[in-house]
Parts: structure tokens; C-alpha cells; sequence
């Protein structure tokens, strides 16, 4: 394979952008962004093909933002990152388009896991449309 995926993490918190960086950055060019709306301008500017992003943040929540990712990538899968997991998030975060979601602490082998998952149904996703386009 290639040049290697990029992933953007986006949470207000420094450290859990950074442990989620740390445990991606072997295996993926991970870029961070501080809070949604830093998030969704970076992905403006640069080619993105997941997210993992947090839930609860200041100005713009997470199920927020996935709605506006989802509107303007919708290709773009979105791993929900919290730490109060409640059943109505979880629902919330399903319907907007989430391709999963991890409760912090999350567990780097759970996280490896759901961004190969992830990445994979973008893939699949993208040669399905290319196979039509090519009919």
C-alpha cells in the first residue's frame, strides 16, 4: 500500500488528543485539531479519511459536528470518543451518521481496531462507487 492514511483527531483536551495521536501515529499520519470548528477548517483544506473526535466540547458538541461532516464528507467515517456514555449518545451518535464510538479510557487495541474497521468501510465504500461511476 501506499501513502498512508490520515487521520484527524479532534478533542479539546490535550491529553486525550494526544493519547489517541500516540497510539495512531505508527500506523497513520494523524493531524489534531483543538475543537470542532478548528476541526472542520482544517478538513476544508486538507484530505482527511477518518475522524475520531470527542463528544463533549465547548462551541460545538461532537453529534454537532459528526452532522456537518456527514453533510460535507459523507464518505468520511467518525469514531465518537466519550467519557459519559449514555444510551441517548450512543443513539444520537448512530443516527448522525457515527461509524462507532469508544468510552475514555478507551483501550489502544479497541481504538486500532475501530479506525481499521473504520477505514476499511471508507474503502469499500469508495471502490463501490468508483465500480458504478465506471458502468
Amino acid at each position: 500500500m501506499g501513502s498512508r492514511e490520515t487521520i484527524l483527531v479532534i478533542d479539546d483536551e490535550l491529553a486525550p488528543r494526544q493519547s489517541v495521536m500516540m497510539v495512531l501515529k505508527d500506523e497513520y499520519n494523524v493531524s489534531t485539531a483543538a475543537g470542532a470548528y478548528e476541526g472542520l477548517e482544517y478538513m476544508s483544506k486538507n484530505p482527511v479519511d477518518l475522524v475520531v473526535m470527542d463528544v463533549r466540547m465547548p462551541e460545538m458538541d461532537g453529534i454537532t459536528a459528526l452532522r456537518e461532516i456527514k453533510k460535507r464528507y459523507s464518505d468520511i467515517e467518525v469514531i465518537l470518543l466519550t467519557a459519559y456514555a449514555n444510551l441517548d449518545t450512543a443513539r444520537d451518535a448512530i443516527l448522525c451518521g457515527a461509524f462507532d464510538y469508544l468510552i475514555k479510557p478507551f483501550d489502544k487495541d479497541d481504538l486500532l481496531l475501530l479506525v481499521k474497521k473504520g477505514l476499511d468501510k471508507r474503502r469499500a465504500s469508495q471502490k463501490l462507487r468508483n465500480e458504478r461511476e465506471n458502468l
